[in-house]
This record gives C-alpha cells, structure tokens and sequence, in this order.
C-alpha cells in the first residue's frame, strides 16, 4: 500500500475494527563526556565474537553471582546515515526550561512527574530535528512532542489501553479539534487535549492551507494506528503478527508522519505536494520511520518487559522461536537494509529544478534528522536506559532481567 493511500481520511467506527552546540552545562553534554571518558577497560565494542555471556557481564563490571541478571549484545546503530553528528538548537537550553515549566503546570504534574519528565528530555530530541528553528516553532515542536508522549501513554499503559470503545472515542474528541468547528479546548475541559489544541492554533499562524491539510492527514494516520494498536491489544493478538504487518501498524503508531509535517512547519521548508507525494521521497519517510521503530523497540525492551508491554518486535520474534539475541541480530540486519534501502530512494529522486531540489535537500536532511535525534535521545535522556546510556552507547551490551 502506498503512503498516500496509508493517509487519506479514515472513520473510528466502533465496529470495525554538523556538530553539536549545546552549551558545557546541559544535560546532554554530561551524557557526551561521560560517553568519551570511559575507561579503555570500558570503551570496547562488542560483536558477535565479544565472548561469553558471563565474560561481556565481567567486563561491564557485573559480579558472577548477579544471576538475575542477562545481557545481550545491540547492533551499531550509528553506521550509515546515523552516523553524522547532530546539530543542537541554539534554543535548547532557555526553550527547554519554559517548556518543561509550561507542561508541569498545564498538566498539574506531581513534583515527581515533573522532575521525570525534565529527565526524559524532549527538547533535545527536538532541538536536533529543527536544529535551525526559531525560538517560537522550536516551542512548538517541543510542546507537539510533550502532548504526543502524555496522549501516546494513556494507549500504551495507560486508561485506554484495553478499552477500544473509549479509546475510539478520545480519538474522535481529539481529531475534532482539527476540524475548527467547536468552541476551543480549555485548560479546564481536558488538559492534554487544550495543549493539542494550543500547537494547532500556533502552527495555523505560521503555514499555509496546503501543509495544514498535510498536518491533518498525518494526524489521521497516527491515530488510525493507535486505533489499530488497541484493537490489538484488547483482543491479545499481537503475536499473531507476521514482521511485516507489525512494521506496518508500528509506523502509524510511532508518530514519525506529524513529525516531518513539523520539521517542515518549523524550519520553513517549502516542497510541492507532488514531489513530497513521489515514491522516493514517500520511501525515506517510510525508512526514517523504521529506524526509530527498530531502535526503540531494542533500546526500550527492557522498560517494556518490566511494563509488560508487548508491542515490540523482539517479543514477536522471540515468540516465533528465536532466543533474545537472534531477534536482536535481525532487527540489526533490518536496520542495515533500510540504510541501503535509503541510498536506493535517492537514486530514483526527481530532478526538478534548483530551487524545488534545495528545498528537497533540506527536507530528507529533516526525514533523516528525526531519526538521528531520536537515536541520540534514547541514550541521552533516561527514559529507557536509566543512568546506562552512555556505558550501553560504548559498549553496546545491554542488560535485561533474567526471563
């Protein structure tokens, strides 16, 4: 199925089913010299001749008698295309900040909550997406992401988890604000919807009726795959699933289709509808996608197994009779193919002219962005490897509970 078709409108009908300049005192430059001062006993790479299992544990400094602890060795997910090194908004820090205060209050987060989610650090996923944006769409950008995580979460682990009725429901409330045809979403009606609400009444400002129409065609699509993921859950399907229809709900899922729409929207980039319709382009859209699916789904497992999460690809293979460490080396063959898979796009781009081709360039640089920045802040932010992002990023071992 094309993209395009993956996009046009959908029903929730109940019955169907170049370098870094962060400055030295932020938290991502802890997690860089951290990374660049282990221990040459530390900094080793582990391949699929590292040793035994009980060796790896030896050499990241886990005692033999630690049995309830496993270890598995990840691929090299900064080859290719990941392998350049990010630029940082200039905005990240100050942005950050008001940001984080921002959504504390609108959300009425404990101070727990709150100090969570400055640790889990959205902005600097997103300060290396729109490395270029202004201090106001960078807001936005990071404010969209803030909304995506606490509205992704109430599906993932949260209230509407198991319950498709409810979830259809919250599905058609959110969309509707899209819609412009209702009164505006208040804090007080419901607060992760009024921040929706917020992002969209900025980006309307800041874009034209075309990349509107963009924006409320990748928001169907998300949603469509969340509606899909319930169902799937609720009905305990999910390791009936062949690895290709996984991928396929995954990537309406992941949220990557609003997010380009975003990079857009903030770094003004200006690309004709037929050329960001042509196969190419529809191509690394769908490979930066699978890179941030196959990189979250081995980064996050071990958060998913204590949550008991069971959307992700390593418990589908494992389900299909493969041990934890040969589902992590097929995820890593699949990462490899879609960095040839990406060269292969490129080759069949259109040539279209000096300007529509720069234009073009500055968005697969965003296309390829989104998942650079998110790679980096897998690592970097706490959210799946805890305080071990940097020692996991160096040696690329990864502990997991004893199953």
């Amino acid at each position: 199925m094309s993209e395009k078709s993956q996009v046009d409108p959908i029903h929730f009908d109940i019955e169907d089913d170049g370098e870094s300049t962060m400055s030295p005192g932020s938290p991502v430059s802890s997690y860089s010299t951290l990374t660049d001062s282990l221990s040459s006993s530390q900094a080793f790479t582990v391949s699929s001749e590292a040793g035994s299992t009980l060796d790896i544990r030896s050499r990241i400094g886990i005692n033999s008698d630690e049995v309830n602890v496993n270890c598995v060795r990840i691929p090299d997910f900064f080859s290719s295309i990941m392998s350049v090194k990010p630029v940082i908004n200039v905005n990240y820090d100050k942005v950050k900040r008001e940001a984080d205060s921002w959504i504390a209050t609108i959300l009425s987060l404990s101070e727990a909550q709150a100090r969570r989610n400055v640790q889990a650090n959205f902005a600097f996923m997103n300060a290396m997406w729109v490395p270029y944006a202004d201090e106001e769409a960078y807001r936005t950008m990071i404010d969209w992401n803030n909304w995506v995580f606490a509205f992704d979460d109430q599906f993932d682990e949260g209230h509407l988890k198991n319950d498709p009725i409810k979830a259809v429901e919250e599905l058609h409330a959110t969309f509707a604000v899209l819609e412009d045809n209702q009164a505006s979403v208040q804090l007080h009606d419901n607060p992760i919807r009024y921040v929706f609400q917020t992002v969209w009444d900025r980006f309307k400002k800041r874009s034209t009726k075309e990349l509107q129409e963009r924006y409320k065609a990748s928001i169907r699509y998300y949603f469509s795959g969340l509606r899909s993921q319930v169902g799937v859950q609720s009905s305990e399907s999910a390791m009936a699933l062949t690895v290709e229809e996984y991928m396929g709900f995954r990537r309406g899922t992941i949220g990557c289709q609003p997010s380009y729409v975003l990079v857009e929207f903030c770094h003004g980039i200006n690309v004709p509808s037929n050329v960001i319709d042509h196969e190419s382009l529809q191509e690394c859209r769908r490979i930066s996608a699978d890179l941030v699916i196959l990189v979250n789904d081995i980064l996050s497992y071990r958060k998913d197994l204590e949550q008991g999460v069971q959307h992700n690809l390593i418990a589908l293979l494992k389900s299909q009779g493969h041990s934890t460490q040969e589902a992590i080396d097929e995820i890593g063959d699949m990462i490899d193919e879609c960095y040839r898979d990406w060269y292969l796009a490129l080759s069949k781009m259109p040539i279209c002219g000096e300007k529509v081709d720069h234009e073009v360039i500055r968005y697969l640089d965003g296309c390829r962005d989104v998942a650079l920045g998110n790679l980096h802040w897998s690592y970097e932010s706490g959210r799946y490897l805890g305080d071990e992002g940097a020692l996991v990023r160096q040696t690329r071992v990864l502990r997991l509970p004893e199953a």
